[in-house]
């Protein structure tokens, strides 16, 4: 199973889609946040598709949640925007919250920077953004869950916008 996890749209739904059209086979999409309201749009593409969407800071829509639990072929994962734990600062406190949550994966933005880490056997991920990473490249990352374990790689939309 694959998952397309992208954060910080911040309005450029036209990444998000151009980004969807380009996967072939996977089976759900996460919004980490930051105009999570995008998310809208990208549906009325692609209404066949599973959908998870978290609130970040910069969104309004109070009905859509800070953060979630969600369980994916048999892993549990954990998805915030991340402004709440500090993350750019460092990262020592969602991590403790993965932990406490006993989840195998945490799913972050916030930073714009796109990074995977592992702690304990944690994945710790933040898929940068689609719209306006902090340097480099405009990233999303495609998580594929196979023999019980995550496979990611993270793609960048610099190449085909």
């Amino acid at each position: 199973m694959s998952i397309l996890v992208f954060s910080d749209s911040h309005g450029n739904t036209n990444n998000i889609i151009k980004s969807i059209k380009k996967n072939k086979n996977f089976e759900l999409v996460i919004h980490l946040g930051d105009f999570c309201r995008d998310m809208i749009i990208v549906k009325e593409n692609f209404k066949d598709l599973k959908y998870e969407v978290v609130r970040g800071n910069n969104d309004w829509a109070r009905e859509i949640p800070t953060e979630k639990i969600i369980e994916v072929k048999g892993k549990k994962i954990f998805i915030t925007h991340g402004h709440q734990y500090g993350v750019k600062s460092d990262y020592q406190r969602i991590i403790n919250k993965g932990k406490l949550l006993n989840v195998d994966a945490v799913l972050f933005g916030h930073t714009h920077i796109a990074e995977e880490m592992f702690f304990d056997g944690m994945l710790v991920l933040n898929p940068g953004s689609i719209a306006l990473p902090s340097s480099g490249n405009k990233t999303y990352c495609v998580i594929d869950i196979k023999d019980n374990k995550f496979w990611t790689r993270f793609e960048s939309v610099n190449s085909f916008i």
